[in-house]
């Protein structure tokens, strides 16, 4: 007994945010990766990946992937055109408390080593007056 496809139901969020490309080679293989979109179809307008393979997002992530493995001929200057920035930059900062309480920690590691040192001298003098 046959019903029908069924109904598909996307539930997605009101905010919407735009993907964005980059371009990855491997070899002579040329790929271009749209990450981090919030819509489902939010590469349809692309070239590159109209009617290719669908968007993905991994279990209780909020943004969509989509990648497309290009033709041999294709070396992927439309997926760079797309991008927005492709430079990465670290934007790690130092925080001064996780300094401060490393830098303690440290501290207590070398005065329990000095005590540990002490005590063990001292029990060999005492061994050795004896």
């Amino acid at each position: 007994m046959l019903f029908g496809s069924g109904t598909r139901l996307n539930i997605e969020p009101k905010l919407e945010v735009e993907p964005d490309y980059y371009k990855l080679v491997g070899g002579e293989t040329t790929a271009c990766l749209a990450t981090g979109f919030t819509r489902q179809n939010g590469t349809s307008n692309h070239t590159l990946f109209k009617d290719k393979t669908a968007a993905v997002r991994i279990e209780n992530d909020k943004v969509y992937n989509q990648v497309v493995v290009l033709p041999t001929g294709n070396n992927g200057d439309e997926c760079e055109t797309e991008s927005k920035d492709s430079s990465c930059e670290d934007s790690i900062k130092p925080d001064p408390k996780v300094n401060f309480v490393s830098v303690t920690v440290l501290c207590l590691r070398l005065l329990f080593i000095k005590t540990v040192v002490f005590n063990v001298l001292m029990t060999f003098r005492l061994w050795i007056s004896q």
